[in-house]
């Protein structure tokens, strides 16, 4: 069972989780929504240099940098998850071994 002073509400209501309905992400929301609208200004700017038939290097940098970004949000998301679902499961005895898997699944799906 989990210690009740943990704070169990930051945790989605998928997986392993047995949380409230929102992300542990809560506390970095807003730097993740900000970097999603940049990553998505990337792509629309990759989508312009395509249609204007750009040089492949600079479309290849650009998609590149768009990749990167998206990898440090998932970064910063993955560590949220990890000090938020991950330890609180684990703590409860019984889906520390599913939460693990789960965790290795997602990283591997990351790199």
């Amino acid at each position: 069972m989990a210690d009740s002073n943990i704070d169990n509400s930051n945790c989605e209501n998928e997986g392993v989780c047995q949380h409230s309905s929102h992300g542990s992400y809560q506390e970095n929301k807003k730097k993740i929504l900000d970097g999603l609208s940049r990553v998505e200004g990337q792509v629309r700017g990759i989508n312009r240099m395509v249609d204007e038939e750009r040089y492949c290097v600079d479309v290849l940098n650009q998609i590149a940098a768009a990749r990167m970004a998206l990898a440090r949000l998932a970064m910063l998301i993955l560590e949220d998850h990890t000090k938020g679902c991950v330890s609180t499961a684990i703590l409860e005895k019984e889906s520390a071994e599913k939460t693990i898997e789960e965790l290795m699944d997602v990283v591997k799906r990351l790199l």
